[in-house]
């Protein structure tokens, strides 16, 4: 079995503003899978009493919810961050709360002040609030905020337009979360951290104010390779006319889109959180010394550029499988997509995909299982469950609601048919045996040794 283990080494704090090195400058509370405006309320409410803070509502949401923007700075260098504007990624908001936690600090006042009068930060923490608290990627109106640049048909997109004519910044991060399963380039890494500088027309042509986008992040990008070697990878760059990054970019703003992606061993994105903290830290550092226009674009465009579908969650490498027309090798792809996770994919797999937790099953063949009858109440404990599945059983039949699952591991319910091969979009619950004795069971995305 190959897994690859990561020790994350991040030291949470409790939130009192306690200095730390902001690679380690983490609020408590925060690390989860949904991030919703209760979470982070009481945290900015804090905030918000910092003399160097000032706080302004920009508008509500489609349901009503408050929209505010936080402001730190006084200078003539402008610079807006947003998060959040898709409800269901949220790594940057709260890597902006730990940010502004670090900012506000005592401990890091001089820091603060050294460039308080040279910058001036806008930072709106969560555009979507609604999105947000229904754990979907649109607004309440089914919007997705991230396409209504230009008809500006929801309030969250109207005061977000609203707020970047007031401030007029130099530079703009329109911080986001992508899918996990993209690579560092063609079998490259998880791609933890993906940068953009949007394009401003279908030429792709670059101009002082995306050419400055790209210098910047390529300033950046030291830091990124520093604490996440192989990890980085650029975002496709194709013109989308409706979206908030591509329409700034026509704005003369120097926009920046950076997307947080996984990590292994990280269902949170705790290293991506780390990552982004530290990269608004750097940022205002980069643009008050001034030391980013001595990049050159050519290291931007070096960045290898995101692969689609690079990476699965569960990658079974040749297993044979038996059927009545005979046996045959192949790979199975599975992700952590829904609460039943299904096979996504089937064949050569491993010569172009990677897996997160991978399997070399050359010696193992594929035992679809046995059905467990459910007749009378049965607590699925730890000790039970894995005894049941070294047995052979992987599903259950009957009146499932006499089943209560103590463990991790997700109960499939047997359909009405159980296939003796794997199967596109079948059910992800199976058996790996070696000469006959059962190795390993296949419960959605987990790999579980017996």
């Amino acid at each position: 079995m190959f897994r690859k283990t990561i020790l994350l080494g991040l030291i949470s704090c409790s939130f009192t503003l306690t200095a730390a090195p902001i690679a380690t400058h983490s609020i408590d509370g925060l690390d989860k899978t949904a991030i919703k405006q209760a979470d982070l309320a009481p945290i900015l409410d804090s905030l918000a009493k910092h003399r160097a803070l000032e706080r302004k509502n920009l508008g509500k949401s489609f349901l009503g919810k408050s929209i505010d923007a936080f402001y730190i700075g006084s200078g003539p260098i402008k610079v807006m961050l947003w998060s959040q504007m898709h409800g269901d990624e949220n790594t940057a908001s709260v890597a902006l709360m730990d940010f502004l936690s670090y900012t506000l600090a005592a401990e890091n006042e001089q820091w603060r002040k050294h460039w308080q009068t040279k910058l001036s930060l806008m930072i709106i923490p969560m555009v979507n609030p609604d999105g947000a608290q229904l754990q979907t990627r649109f607004n309440a109106q089914g919007v997705d905020l991230n396409r209504d640049a230009k008809a500006q048909r929801t309030p969250e997109g109207q005061l977000l337009m609203a707020a970047a004519k007031a401030f007029k910044p130099d530079f703009a991060f329109n911080l986001h979360d992508q899918n996990a399963y993209y690579g560092a380039g063609e079998k490259g890494l998880p791609a933890t951290i993906s940068v953009l500088a949007p394009a401003y027309n279908t030429q792709r042509e670059i101009n002082e104010s995306r050419g400055n986008a790209m210098k910047l992040i390529a300033q950046l990008s030291q830091l990124i390779n520093q604490q996440i070697p192989g990890h980085l990878a650029k975002y496709n760059d194709s013109y989308s006319y409706r979206s908030f990054g591509d329409t700034f970019s026509e704005m003369g703003i120097s926009t920046i889109l950076i997307e947080s992606g996984a990590y292994p061993n990280d269902p949170h994105r705790q290293v991506a959180r780390k990552v982004n903290r530290m990269l608004y830290v750097q940022m205002i550092d980069e643009l008050v010394s001034g030391k980013w226009q001595q990049q050159k674009i050519a290291t931007y465009q070096a960045i290898p550029f995101n692969a689609k579908d690079a990476w699965v969650d569960l990658l079974i490498d040749d297993v044979t499988v038996t059927s009545a027309q005979g046996s045959y090798i192949t790979d199975i792809a599975i992700n952590a997509k829904g609460r039943y996770p299904k096979i996504n994919e089937l064949g050569d797999i491993s010569s172009i995909r990677q897996g997160f937790t991978q399997l070399d099953a050359q010696t193992l063949n594929f035992d679809s299982g046995k059905v467990y009858p459910l007749t009378k109440p049965l607590d699925l404990t730890s000790v039970k469950y894995r005894q049941l599945l070294s047995q052979g059983y992987s599903c259950f039949s009957g009146d499932i609601t006499l089943l209560n699952n103590q463990t991790d591991w997700v109960s499939y319910q047997c359909g009405n048919t159980h296939s003796a091969i794997p199967e596109r979009h079948g059910a992800a619950a199976f058996i790996l045996r070696e000469q006959g004795t059962a190795k390993y069971a296949v419960l959605g995305e987990q790999l579980i040794k017996l």
